[in-house]
């Protein structure tokens, strides 16, 4: 009797020996799907999305599946909290380009990451571009055309920078100056924000006016704008030896107290046909009356 258990039980060790040899070791690491506004799983073209500055980014999330660990044992984590940067109340804080990664990991460790590429982009890129400048004054006497790329800000949505204003030959040396034109609508905010400029609502000056528009939205929206307000900017330069103080400022209407520099559209199209800015450069004491005239390149 004895004799027939001890080879029972040889029979039962063996063949649990021979099945577990037999089992492959799980190698494949967990299926990551990204998914798109509804839960709608992307297509490898549909990946990379864009977003406004200044905006609460909301992630659409991924979907995970494996070859042997149930879905709800995979462990998921993003890098979000790394890369991108937000304020306090969530809002998108710099104008960049990041990959959102995601990482899946099934019960034998096997690990699988799929990126998301983010484009944090700011409304007034709708106006970037290089454009012909021309330029005329009162006193400079030396009328000129050249080409300026005129860029938007990372950090300030509705803000424009225009980094050749009254470029010409000073003293010998040639110079010029980088100013921010900042976006104005009447009918938003009126009151300047540090952190959105005149992007704010009308009836909140931190909040933008955008904050639940998509990016397609928002640059459609902003194509209808058709001021630029120029804060006044001070500058002190050191040129060939000598000092010279330079402050730049935008001219507003006497009446209406809007600012003069303005987007022109042609006809009544959502086409940008020129960018005029009507400034007041003080130079030293002296005040020059500067019109700049930039017509997409």
């Amino acid at each position: 009797m004895k004799r027939i258990v001890s080879i029972v039980l040889l029979v039962i060790v063996f063949a649990t020996v021979i099945f577990t040899s037999c089992k492959k070791e799980d190698v494949i690491g967990p299926k990551i799907y990204l998914l798109g506004l509804g839960g709608v799983i992307l297509k490898d073209y549909e990946v990379d999305t864009t977003v406004l500055l200044f905006t609460k980014f909301v992630d659409p999330g991924v979907l995970v599946e494996d070859n042997a660990t149930l879905t709800d044992s995979i462990k998921l984590t993003d890098n979000s909290e790394d890369v991108l940067l937000v304020n306090a109340s969530g809002y998108l804080r710099r104008a960049e380009i990041v990959d959102l990664i995601y990482t899946a990991k099934d019960e034998a460790l096997n690990t699988t990451t799929r990126t998301r590429q983010i484009t944090i982009a700011n409304i007034a890129d709708a106006f970037v571009n290089t454009y012909t400048t021309t330029r005329t004054t009162y006193y400079l006497n030396n009328d000129s055309t050249y080409n300026s790329n005129v860029v938007s800000d990372t950090r300030v949505p509705g803000r424009l920078r225009f980094p050749k204003v009254y470029a010409h030959t000073w003293d010998g040396s040639k110079t010029y100056f980088r100013i921010n034109a900042d976006l104005f609508h009447p009918g938003l905010s009126q009151s300047y924000s540090d952190d959105i400029a005149y992007m704010g609502a009308p009836d909140d000056s931190e909040r933008p006016f955008f904050s639940a528009m998509s990016y397609e939205q928002g640059i459609d929206s902003i194509l209808c704008f058709t001021y630029l307000k120029i804060d006044a900017q001070y500058y002190q330069d050191s040129i060939a030896g000598a000092s010279h103080e330079v402050y730049i400022s935008g001219v507003e209407d006497p009446v209406t107290h809007y600012p003069m520099s303005r987007i022109e559209y042609l006809f009544d199209s959502k086409t940008i046909k020129r960018i005029v800015l009507e400034l007041n450069v003080t130079k030293n004491g002296l005040v020059d009356r500067v019109t700049e005239v930039y017509t997409p390149y």
